[in-house]
């Protein structure tokens, strides 16, 4: 049986479906029952639990083969903090699937997670993939890059299109690679069933390296509207150091806006990945037409209604 903490995330989901299509048995560990209700209707065992409360990570790893984690708190504060979740939560996860005796343990890591990253987030992920390597079970680290779903949709283009406008960081401009959930939840599912990942630390990326502000006249020329923004960077700095006290998520998320290429490098080349696991990567192209097109669809259904 295979757990997977963070059920309800973007890859949580899309993992535990193309598990449970290919009928293996899963368990969800979540927080909210009711986010997991489709999950519970597709086949999964759903169970109440949380990454800061360890008693109840045992119980959740109790019989199981193989667990998946890929949940986080980036933009976290208080009980939910980053701290608490991404590093004693996950600490906590590993010692608990550990004592069950997991046989293999597969943990989402980032692109480019370093000892000395600027960010206190991205430093935790590479500690916890040493701890993950370290902890005696068979492993597998996932790196990918930034997902589309969140940094190319959430953060840009479901507001251009909703709100009619967006706001981005800066000038904007630095090159970033980005990659879809459906191309790395494949990973997720052989890591989980297979033994060929065993050992390894796999990067996964998408096919361009494009900027936030490219993605916002993307989606602004496909849909016809919107205006964009640019917030100076003085002024995201000072806004980041006034809110710090009271919501460390989003601060960290403006931190991290701000960095340069010299300081976060976010470009990533797929030739290596492909040379080893030849398939198709979703474009950014692809991605923003596919959004744009289910924008038009409930715009057209909203009218009708």
């Amino acid at each position: 049986m295979i757990l997977i903490v963070g059920a309800t995330g973007v890859l949580g989901r899309a993992t535990a479906r193309k598990l449970l299509n290919q009928g293996h048995a899963v368990r969800a560990l979540v927080r909210d029952r009711a986010r997991a209700e489709d999950l519970r209707k597709a086949g999964a065992e759903i169970v109440v639990g949380d990454l800061t409360d360890p008693p109840s990570l045992s119980r959740a790893c109790k019989g199981m083969q193989r667990v998946f984690a890929c949940a986080h708190s980036m933009l976290g504060r208080g009980a939910q903090s980053s701290a608490q979740v991404d590093h004693v939560g996950h600490s906590a996860l590993v010692v608990a699937a550990r004592e069950a005796n997991v046989e293999h343990f597969v943990y989402t890591s980032m692109l480019g997670a370093r000892e000395d990253h600027p960010i206190d987030f991205v430093r935790t992920k590479f500690e916890i993939e040493g701890v993950v390597r370290d902890s005696g079970m068979g492993f597998t680290i996932l790196r990918p890059s930034a997902f589309m779903e969140h940094h190319v949709h959430r953060f840009i283009g479901q507001m251009l299109l909703d709100k009619g406008f967006v706001v981005l960081i800066g000038p904007a401009t630095k090159p970033r690679n980005f990659v879809a959930v459906r191309d790395v939840a494949p990973f997720a599912v052989v890591a989980l069933t297979e033994d060929g990942l065993n050992g390894r630390t796999v990067e996964i990326g998408g096919p361009d390296n494009v900027s936030n502000s490219e993605i916002a006249h993307m989606y602004a020329v496909r849909a016809r509207k919107g205006r964009i923004f640019h917030l100076p960077q003085p002024v995201a700095r000072a806004a980041a150091a006034a809110i710090r006290p009271l919501h460390e998520g989003v601060a960290r998320v403006l931190d991290i806006s701000m960095l340069d290429e010299r300081q976060m490098r976010e470009t990533w080349q797929p030739s290596k990945l492909l040379a080893e696991f030849p398939l198709r990567l979703t474009s950014v192209d692809a991605f923003i037409d596919e959004r744009v097109a289910e924008w038009r669809r409930r715009r057209g259904t909203a009218r009708r209604t």
